[in-house]
């Protein structure tokens, strides 16, 4: 096969690069707690808290972290520097490998490695099902006993809110009460404009202001249901409300609840937020709120345009009924996240979102979350409660620009952009403050997590284009565009700073293509691609290795690929393909990304505890397989039978 020099490959001997294959089966994954300080004298928190409640923070680097503590940035005195005085602190967690939030959130509920859970990625292919097919490892099952399993065996009751694994979907990932992380919207964000044709003149309503007469316009908004989709409209009324002898509209009255006679009112004007809410039906018998927050941008004073950005509704999904009633009368309906998409068009000049707007759905996001924990602190009882923000890791995964070498990297956004993620760090601070607040730590245990950390990203390696630059896979157009032919020798599913290559097996795969007898040489071949493969002169992968050889790693599971791949920091991985001859690198889209080696230090997580029942302990590293162990300890429980034992 001809390789030309645009596709980045060298085709050379291969004999020093394939040792890569060999070097991560001696590579230490540092998961032995390591302490080099005494427990404080006096600060061991007496008798067994009466609620353990475990927060786990997506994203929230131990680097940054500490770095963060040194600044002074954190303010809320209750909050992320609180621990620090009295508390159980690990100064640098160490996740599994790969550092994703699946793996991570199985590893941390269990006490197993991915070889034991299963979760081997964010996305990995089950073995006996098509090879083109993949699975999240969000919706996978899991091959340990999580702690909610635990503790419900033992007697005890358990809420878990949005923790990865808990979806409800089988008895075993069931707590006692719970509420599910939504990701599908009942109607997509949009910006929607209007002109003054738009608005029709109306009398002004009793108790209304308007020092010009008042005109009113509609907005329709298709919504998705369980029973098909429904229209619902809502009505604007421009008003003229200040009283400065100028005719001109400075108001808008919006009639909010599409389902009241009389609405619930919102006036707002431009640069302000206001609520849509519509009531439906709920599968379990009750109804529920269904609703979009949304952004005034612009209200020209003769209404030539008005513009909103009205974002996507939701409703908030939790169990049984009566607790998802009580989250939706005291916290209201999921707001959902920041709308990454919208400040992408925005950047690059187009209608979409502000920074400033981004972090403002990013702060709503955080205390919603707080809100549901409130709501389950004052109306359900419990032992444990596990709880789940992904606020830090979304703002990073779009502004984590630190280096030159980013599509988007200029010295000026990347001041603003470091801005951005300290306000993240911020927010994940008042909202640990919060939780701290409203628990009594006299008799309450707090223990803080999170999954990973995360590195800034330039360079997106799709692996599958490379596997068909080798001869190894074929490609062919579909309705949705390209795709990996199921003929394919081998496929790769990325994920991230990591990768799972599955050969297309006779005797394994339904569409298996390869002899056993041929399976090493396909791997092999694999792997002298990938190891060849460079981009300005650099390599893109940093180790990989075969099935057989994962051990060391706690990977080695049967939905693990037979070749596992880790990109180099800077590099992330897609499954993604297209015509022969395509590219197969491509400037990262993404600012920050995880999933690399865990040896890195910057995917290094934090672990952090206090109040009733928590020793005060100064932890230089442990493993976040130990956390399991650490909670069941703390409540008096016996932990997951295959979790790795905590040492007090």
């Amino acid at each position: 096969m001809k390789v030309t020099p645009a596709h980045g490959l060298r085709y050379t001997p291969a004999v020093k690069k394939l040792t890569l294959l060999t070097a991560v089966a001696v590579m230490a994954h540092a998961c032995a707690a390591t302490d080099t300080s005494q427990p404080r004298p006096g600060q061991q928190s007496p008798g067994k808290p009466g609620r353990v409640v475990l927060a786990s923070l997506d994203g929230l680097a131990a680097t940054r972290h500490r770095e963060n503590l040194r600044q002074g940035v954190y303010t809320d005195p209750e909050g992320l520097s609180a621990f620090e005085a009295n508390g159980y602190v690990v100064d640098s967690a160490i996740p599994v490998n790969p550092a994703l939030t699946s793996v991570s959130h199985a590893s941390m509920a269990t006490g197993a490695f991915p070889a034991v859970t299963g979760i081997v990625a964010n996305r990995f292919h089950l073995p006996g099902t098509p090879i083109v097919q993949g699975v999240s490892g969000f919706d996978a099952p899991l091959g340990a006993e999580p702690l909610w399993q635990t503790f419900r065996r033992q007697g005890r009751r358990v809420g878990v809110l949005t923790f990865p694994a808990c979806d409800a979907t089988s008895p075993s990932r069931t707590a006692d009460f719970g509420m599910l992380y939504v990701n599908t919207p009942s109607a997509r964000a949009a910006i929607v404009t209007l002109a003054a044709s738009q608005f029709v003149a109306t009398t002004v309503p009793a108790g209304w202001a308007s020092y010009s007469p008042p005109r009113v316009a509609t907005i329709p908004v298709k919504l998705a249901g369980a029973a098909g989709p429904t229209i619902a409209t809502f009505t604007l009324t421009a008003l003229d409300a200040s009283d400065d002898r100028v005719a001109n509209f400075d108001t808008l009255v919006v009639d909010n609840d599409a389902n009241l006679a009389n609405g619930i009112l919102a006036r707002v004007r431009a640069g302000e937020w206001f609520p849509l809410r519509v009531r439906a039906p709920h599968p379990d018998g009750g109804t529920r709120t269904v609703g979009s927050w949304c952004l005034l941008q612009t209200l020209s004073p003769d209404l030539s345009l008005v513009k909103l950005y009205r974002g996507a509704f939701f409703s908030t999904e939790a169990y049984p009924r009566l607790f998802r009633e009580r989250l939706d009368e005291s916290a209201g309906f999921w707001p959902g996240p920041g709308d990454d998409r919208a400040l992408e068009r925005a950047l690059s000049g187009q209608d979409g979102l502000q920074l400033a707007d981004f972090m403002e759905q990013t702060r709503r996001f955080s205390e919603f979350f707080n809100a549901c924990a409130r709501t389950a602190f004052a109306s359900e009882t419990f032992d444990l409660l596990m709880l789940y923000q992904p606020v830090v890791d979304e703002v990073e995964h779009v502004l984590l620009v630190t280096d030159l070498r980013q599509k988007a990297y200029s010295e000026a956004f990347a001041a603003t952009a470091r801005g951005a993620v300290t306000q993240a760090f911020q927010i994940a601070d008042r909202a640990v403050g919060e939780l701290a607040r409203s628990l009594d730590l006299s008799r309450d245990a707090l223990v803080v997590v999170s999954d990973h950390g995360m590195a800034p990203v330039w360079e997106t390696v799709h692996l599958n284009q490379l596997l068909q630059h080798a001869g190894l896979a074929a490609a062919e157009e579909g309705e949705r565009g390209w795709r990996v032919k199921a003929n394919s020798k081998i496929v790769a599913f990325g994920s991230s700073g990591c990768a799972h290559l599955y050969v297309n097996l006779k005797g394994r795969e339904p569409s298996g293509v390869v002899e056993p007898a041929e399976r090493e040489a396909v791997v092999r071949a694999a792997a002298v691609a990938l190891a060849n493969a460079q981009v300005d002169g650099q390599d893109l992968v940093e180790a990989m290795s075969r099935r057989e050889d994962l051990a060391p790693l706690g990977m080695d599971n049967p939905n693990a690929g037979d070749l596992v791949v880790f990109m180099r920091p800077g590099i992330m991985a897609t499954s993604e393909i297209g015509p022969p001859g395509a590219p197969f690198h491509t400037p990262a889209d993404i600012a920050g990304q995880h999933g690399f080696l865990n040896t890195h230090p910057e995917v290094a997580a934090v672990w952090l505890a206090r109040g009733a029942g928590v020793p005060a302990r100064h932890v230089k590293s442990a493993s976040l397989t130990e956390v399991a162990s650490f909670v069941a300890h703390i409540a008096g429980v016996q932990p997951p039978a295959q979790a790795r034992p905590w040492r007090p």
